[in-house]
C-alpha cells in the first residue's frame, strides 16, 4: 500500500545548536541526533520516553553513526573520526581515523563506512567495547555511499554524472550487483539514499534531485525538478521525502514521479509545514509499514512526523 499523508508532527528535544548529523539504530530502536556550536548527542528511542544528551569534547561536529547502543561514532569538523564509547554513562573518546570527508551510518549498527579525502575507504566495526578500523581498498573514486540494512549503495564518478552501483552486504568490497549510469546533471550531486525499488542521488541546497526507478533487472535514472531547494531527503519503498528552507517536508510518491512532466516541478502528494523555528537540517525514516520521520533543526530542535499509508481496498 502506498504512503497517502503526512501527519502527527511531535517535538523531543531542543538542544539549542545547530543539528548536523543523524543516524538510525534499527535494534533495540533509536535514534540519534549530533549537533554542532556546542557538540551533542541526542540519542532518542524510536518507540518514545525520554532521550539522553551527551556532551562531547570536540570543537564541531558533522556526521555521526550508531554501532551500538552504547557506542556511537562522530566525524568531527576537522575530518577526524571519534568514537564514543560507553555513550549510556560516561563516554570515553577514542580517535579512530583522519582526513575523513564522510561517515556513513547502517540502521543495523555495528559497523559504519568513512570515506578518505585520498579516495580510501575504512569500515569501522564494533568489538566489544571498542572501535576497530580496517581500511580497504575500492573500485573507483566514490563521490557519495548510503548503506541500507543489506546493500551497499555508492555512486562512483565517472563519464556524464557518474554511476550508481548497488554492492551487497555492509561495505562496496563485493562486486556489483547493479550499475546504473547517471544522467550529467548529477555530476556534482554528492548524496544517496538507496532503496530497493527507488534510489535518490541529490545535493543538499539543490531544486534538482536524480531518481532511479526499477529494479533489480532494468533501472532507469532521470533528473527531476522540486519547487524549492531541498535540504534534505529521506526515501521509503517508492516514495520519497523532501524538507525545504521554509520548514516544509513533502511526500512524493510513485504516481508523482511517473506523472511529472519535463521542464515542470514535481507536485508533491502531500506537504506538511513543520512549525520550526529554524531550518529543517537532517532528516532519516526509522520504521517500514509505519514509518517515522526524524528532523534535526538548525536551531537545535527534534522532531518526528508520522507517515500514514493509504489504505487497503
Amino acid at each position: 500500500m502506498p504512503f497517502k499523508n503526512l501527519s502527527g508532527t511531535r517535538k523531543h528535544h531542543d538542544l539549542n545548536a545547530e543539528v548536523r548529523g543523524t543516524a538510525i539504530l534499527v535494534n533495540p530502536g533509536l535514534i540519534a541526533k549530533l549537533s554542532t556550536g556546542p557538540v551533542q548527542l541526542l540519542v532518542q528511542p524510536i518507540g518514545g520516553g525520554s532521550g539522553k544528551v551527551t556532551n562531547v569534547s570536540l570543537d564541531s561536529a558533522e556526521e555521526v553513526a550508531l554501532l551500538s547502543r552504547d557506542v556511537a561514532v562522530v566525524r568531527a569538523g576537522d575530518d577526524s573520526v571519534w568514537a564514543l564509547l560507553d555513550i549510556t554513562h560516561t563516554p570515553k573518546m577514542d580517535q579512530v581515523a583522519r582526513d575523513i570527508r564522510a561517515l556513513v551510518m547502517r540502521p543495523t549498527g555495528e559497523t559504519a563506512l568513512a570515506l578518505g579525502w585520498d579516495g580510501s575507504a575504512t569500515e569501522l566495526r564494533v568489538n566489544r567495547h571498542e572501535v576497530d578500523a580496517r581500511p580497504f581498498a575500492v573500485r573507483g573514486s566514490i563521490r557519495a555511499a548510503d548503506l541500507t540494512e543489506t546493500e551497499t549503495y555508492t555512486v562512483v564518478d565517472g563519464a556524464g554524472g557518474g554511476q550508481l552501483r548497488v554492492h551487497p552486504g555492509a561495505t562496496p568490497e563485493p562486486g556489483a550487483t547493479a550499475r546504473v549510469d547517471l544522467p550529467a546533471e548529477a555530476a556534482s550531486f554528492d548524496r544517496v539514499r538507496g532503496g530497493a525499488r527507488l534510489t535518490a542521488v541529490y545535493k543538499r541546497g539543490s531544486a534538482a534531485v536524480c531518481l532511479i526507478t526499477g529494479g533489480p533487472a532494468r533501472y532507469a535514472a532521470k533528473m527531476f525538478q522540486l519547487e524549492a531547494k531541498a535540504l534534505d531527503i529521506a526515501v521509503m519503498d517508492t516514495s520519497f521525502v523532501a524538507v525545504f528552507g521554509d520548514g516544509r517536508a513533502a511526500l512524493y510518491d510513485a504516481d508523482a514521479i511517473a506523472a511529472a512532466t519535463d521542464g515542470a516541478p514535481l507536485t508533491p502528494k502531500v506537504a506538511l509545514g513543520l512549525a520550526t523555528r529554524g531550518e529543517p537540517r537532517t532528516l532519516s525514516v526509522s520504521g517500514k509499514s509505519s514509518p517515522t520521520l526524524w528532523v534535526g533543526t538548525s536551531s537545535g530542535e527534534v522532531l518526528s512526523v508520522s507517515v500514514v499509508r493509504k489504505a487497503a481496498g
